[in-house]
């Protein structure tokens, strides 16, 4: 069975809707098969928006506010989408970014000036790992947008980058948010063992909160493939209104992660 964009998530059981999470990447590659970079980075903003947004409720519930930085990033992306900047006008703080998210995520040895910006903007404790997921998702936004048009790259692995805007890091939000509701849906797990483990996520793909999840993902990246750059600030400012999950659930997923 070929699962695509339009497959009805709610249909599928435990299996299938595995399958379906598995073929994800293959998924969002053939429905943007046609759609330009611009497309593609729109389909992962629709998708952010409201992921940052359930953030920033679970952070409310903590007494914290999304740091700075997450703003500034996406701000930029969308400002590129929309005309109003050129990649010269963030490419030294996609560097810097990314940076940053390396040296957390895998330990690269950075620059002074990097390791400097990364003490005095990314205000984000260590092991909190759904800031870090989103910051590392805008950094490498920001460097895709820097390397496809041709602006300055401090890494060798986007120099000669000829690949398009992906979907990896919505895969990883995917599979780190199923993960996560175990937990959240009360989802039966005797033990860490795999087969235990994917049980409990199949359990959990047929809840009405992951379908719910699914059906807000499905109709984020519909949204980008059909929309027109006319229609870019209207979503920018409808799609920062929504949560990927429902707000009660917020803060608990915080503490999931």
């Amino acid at each position: 069975m070929k699962y695509t964009l339009d497959t009805e998530f709610s249909s599928l059981n435990g299996p299938k809707a595995a399958n379906w999470m598995m073929d994800f990447q293959d998924i969002a590659h053939d429905a943007f098969a046609d759609s330009n970079s611009h497309s593609r980075l729109l389909g992962n903003l629709l998708i952010l928006e409201p992921y940052m947004h359930t953030l920033r409720q679970g952070l409310a519930d903590q007494g914290r506010t999304v740091p700075t930085i997450f703003q500034k990033a996406i701000d930029s992306l969308w400002d590129y989408l929309e005309g109003k900047k050129a990649v010269s006008d963030f490419q030294d703080f996609a560097n810097n970014l990314y940076a940053a998210t390396l040296d957390y995520n895998v330990g690269e040895e950075i620059t002074e000036a990097q390791a400097e910006f990364s003490r005095d903007f990314v205000d984000i404790p260590w092991g909190k790992t759904c800031e870090w997921q989103i910051l590392t998702w805008l950094s490498v936004l920001l460097m895709e947008v820097v390397a496809i048009s041709g602006g300055r790259l401090d890494f060798e692995e986007y120099e000669e980058y000829e690949q398009d805007v992906d979907f990896v890091e919505m895969e990883e939000m995917l599979n780190m948010l199923a993960d996560a509701l175990i937990d959240l849906t009360n989802t039966p797990l005797p033990s860490n063992k795999a087969s235990d483990v994917m049980n409990a996520q199949e359990q959990v793909y047929q809840t009405p909160l992951f379908r719910q999840f699914i059906e807000r993902i499905q109709n984020g990246l519909k949204a980008a493939l059909s929309a027109t750059p006319e229609q870019y600030p209207a979503l920018r400012e409808e799609y920062r209104q929504y949560a990927i999950l429902p707000e009660k659930y917020a803060a608990k997923l915080l503490g999931c992660l």
